[in-house]
């Protein structure tokens, strides 16, 4: 007999019929469960960056370059946060919390230099 849970999830997620479930042990159901289901969320890989202060057309073109470079772009300043590109009409809230959580401050042109060289400034 299948534990509740695993009956749920093979009824929701699996191609598997009422008979064909019946038939399948806990390890068997568990073991199907775990090689064809996806974790719900999977940590991206890369730096996080946030842009603050910049027009839609630029924060986009920004944006686009970072993820381009292999960094993970987030729209507010986290605690996996490693850089903060700041550009003329920044949120000084932002600004204020990633000093606080020793973040690294980027201009535009340090940020494409940065993605172009590797080289912090």
């Amino acid at each position: 007999m299948l534990s509740p849970k695993l009956l749920r999830i093979l009824r929701s997620k699996s191609p598997f019929t009422e008979d064909q479930i019946s038939q399948l042990t806990e390890n068997d159901g568990w073991n199907w469960v775990y090689t064809n289901l996806s974790p719900r969320k999977q940590k991206q890989s890369g730096s996080e960056i946030c842009f603050t202060g910049f027009g839609i057309n630029d924060k986009a073109e920004l944006s686009l370059k970072a993820a381009e470079a292999g960094l993970h772009v987030v729209g507010s300043v986290t605690k996996g946060l490693v850089f903060l590109c700041v550009g003329e009409n920044p949120g000084y809230s932002k600004i204020a919390k990633a000093q606080d959580q020793n973040v690294q401050l980027l201009d535009a042109p340090q940020f494409l230099n940065l993605i172009e060289t590797g080289e912090l400034p």
